[in-house]
């Protein structure tokens, strides 16, 4: 699968813009949260998922308004900024690439809680949630969701669509390939190289009786 290079978004948002968001399930919500925390409400036109038939109407008062066809029958015809939340990696990649494939535009969004060093690169479509840090010339690939409290530390890099779970921290030059999924507080050693594609489970309490 051809992965997007990280491309950072260059467009000037101002008045009249708007923002659409693939995908209506619990990684869209995550989404609307901090598009909402960001202060784009009045810029939000709603979602479009593949199942909309199946789904709600509306998420948090936003519309479903249908499936990704015809919000690429929209991009035809208008400029829309677009957030891929879909939580399966290589889904949301495959989904990103064919509407970049169009034309079309992609918001990164960082909520307000989180801190992002001014030498540090986001890819489009990249989401980061709050209280995620990252250090001076780390690199976060397009198409990225970064959890709570998740930490890339100084010159560590993330490639296209991966999923950096609540919690994670990522050393000081380590190299974690796209599509990877970090689960919740793993830790990726100083420049520890991890492969494309990578599963890495979270780190869990299994109870008093685990072993026994």
């Amino acid at each position: 699968m051809t992965q997007p290079e990280v491309q950072v978004q260059e467009e000037e948002v101002g008045a009249g813009f708007r923002i659409a968001v693939v995908g209506a399930g619990g990684c869209g919500r995550m989404v609307l949260d901090v598009l909402l925390a960001c202060g784009y409400e009045s810029w939000i036109m709603g979602f479009y998922d593949d199942a909309h038939a199946d789904l709600p109407g509306e998420v948090r008062g936003f519309p479903v308004l249908g499936d990704t066809w015809m919000l690429k029958s929209l991009l035809s015809v208008e400029s829309v900024f677009v957030v891929v939340a879909i939580t399966d990696n290589a889904a949301r990649l495959r989904v990103a690439n064919s509407i970049r494939a169009l034309g079309g535009q992609f918001m990164s969004a960082t909520h307000p809680a989180a801190y992002v060093s001014p030498e540090a690169t986001v890819g489009d479509g990249s989401v980061i949630c709050a209280g995620a840090a990252l250090h001076p010339d780390a690199g976060l690939g397009s198409h990225c969701m970064v959890g709570s409290g998740a930490v890339l530390d100084r010159d560590a890099t993330v490639g296209a669509g991966a999923w950096v779970s609540a919690g994670c921290v990522i050393g000081a030059g380590a190299a974690v390939g796209a599509r990877t999924q970090l689960g919740y507080n793993s830790v990726i050693g100083r420049k520890t190289n991890v492969p494309d594609g990578t599963e890495i489970e979270a780190l869990r309490y299994a109870g008093p009786d685990a072993g026994a």
